[in-house]
């Protein structure tokens, strides 16, 4: 038998860490050498997953959270080992699932000595091997891993504030997560967070347990905040087919929103909730995507993403009850407009916004703003030395709305010219352009699964036959 192929992880957040594992679970003895490459020895917790608060809850019920697509109720029965009460209808920590996915990943090195390991560093450069075959993979620390196969696994970047900022404003601005900055803040002042979504609803938590209560105001576009899951504790339904009231409707915006509205009312009227038809829809909407031209996609992203994230993206109940009440005791307050200035004072500074429908820039003082925009997903304008290397050589192709990266069917990189580029791959949230549902475990998990499947069999170059 020949040597193992290297297969070089680079990033080791939860889609770099199930790929892992999926790859060892599915290969043969000594076919594989399996390399995660990641800036902190936390392989699987990546951002989403990293915090020690028990107060921040994920948004998907623990059945449909299992890593593994094969075994469903995985995560559950490891919750039900901690506590029996907990079911698949459960909305458990963050930072219970991010031990979770360490203790997999502990487990599967253990059973796989030899086969699979994680490298503390960052890929910072990426080129073919000087004899033509295979990758030369440069780290941060000047170090150099060979591979037969990449995949990149990166996730989100960094979040760009909406406006420019000059220096001294931005010292005012915290970035999301950053919870030990926002417990240094003072305790009586008012705070500014840009954005609505789920990543301003933990912000907005952590500052809301300061004494005395500070006035906090949350400030976007639209306004819109996150709904909420219904209580239920049924556990999630499998895949359907594709919804009939959307066969032969035409490929636009309209059509299908239409076709959708009439669905929910009618749904409503038999005494159903909307949020099992979006549940419904949820494995289908990739394929809906793509049957839209650009156009059409543009058409959404611009006039209907917000009422979509927002209904999609729910919160869990317990969470959303929370909120509920700092909006009505009035220590939250939600603003729709769009930032204008953000001036430093000498005690923090001043934000001047539009409120939405109208003309007049009214004004915000603040001891400093929480930046929750969301994450910046256009390589093009700002990417990690990494990906901005890979598309200076052509090696990537960005989407059509700077939303990530373009892939072959088979989640091989498609290059400048369009073409697969050999044995560099891709999976994570920047497949989000092409796909659109690319973003929580559900869909990632699934990714992962289909990419492990065409690294071991691969037409004309898979790895049985690279071992000869």
């Amino acid at each position: 038998m020949g040597q193992p192929v290297q297969v070089v992880i680079l990033g080791g957040g939860f889609s770099g860490a199930v790929t892992a594992i999926h790859l060892v679970r599915g290969s043969r003895p000594r076919e594989l050498r399996i390399t995660v490459v990641n800036p902190t020895p936390d392989v699987g917790r990546g951002l989403a997953y990293r915090f020690d608060d028990d107060n921040l809850l994920l948004n998907v019920p623990a059945g449909n959270m299992s890593a593994l697509v094969d075994e469903p109720g995985h995560f559950v029965a490891y919750c039900q080992r901690i506590d029996p009460s907990l079911s698949s209808g459960s909305f458990v920590s963050r930072r219970l699932y991010g031990q979770y996915l360490q203790d997999l990943w502990a487990q599967t090195e253990a059973a796989h000595p030899g086969v699979i390991r994680k490298r503390v560093d960052e890929a910072v450069g990426l080129k073919r091997a000087t004899n033509g075959s295979g990758w030369d993979v440069t780290l941060a620390s000047g170090q150099h891993l060979s591979a037969d196969q990449v995949v990149l696994a990166v996730g989100h970047q960094a979040p760009r504030f909406p406006i420019p900022l000059e220096p001294e404003a931005r010292a005012r601005v915290i970035e999301p997560w950053d919870f030990a900055a926002m417990h240094r803040l003072p305790s009586d002042q008012p705070v500014v967070i840009v954005g609505t979504g789920h990543t301003a609803v933990d912000a907005l938590f952590c500052l809301a347990q300061s004494r005395p209560r500070r006035p906090i105001y949350l400030v976007s576009r639209h306004g819109l905040l996150p709904h909420r899951h219904r209580l239920s504790t049924t556990p999630p339904k499998p895949p359907l087919a594709f919804p009939d009231y959307l066969r032969n409707v035409p490929p636009t915006v309209r059509a299908c929103t239409r076709a959708l509205r009439q669905n929910l009312k009618a749904l409503a009227e038999r005494g159903g909730d909307w949020r099992d038809a979006l549940n419904e829809l949820r494995p289908h909407t990739p394929q809906l995507w793509q049957s839209w031209p650009v156009a059409e996609q543009r058409r959404f992203l611009r006039h209907l993403q917000a009422q979509w994230d927002v209904h999609r993206h729910r919160l869990a109940h317990m969470a959303a009850q929370r909120l509920d009440h700092l909006l009505a005791e009035g220590r939250a307050q939600v603003i729709a407009g769009r930032i204008i200035t953000i001036r430093q004072q000498s005690d923090g500074v001043e934000v001047a916004y539009r409120a939405r429908g109208e003309r007049h820039i009214e004004h915000l003082s603040a001891s400093a703003v929480i930046n929750c925009v969301g994450p910046d997903t256009d390589i093009q304008r700002h990417a990690n030395p990494l990906l901005a290397q890979l598309l200076t050589d052509g090696l990537i192709r960005p989407d059509a709305h700077g939303l990530g990266l373009m892939v072959m069917p088979d989640l091989q990189l498609q290059s400048a010219h369009q073409q697969p580029v050999e044995g560099l791959w891709y999976v994570g949230p920047l497949l989000k352009g092409l796909m659109w549902e690319a973003t929580a475990v559900p869909e990632l998990r699934l990714r992962a699964q289909r990419l492990t499947r065409h690294l071991l069999s691969h037409q004309g170059h898979t790895v049985a036959e690279a071992l000869g």
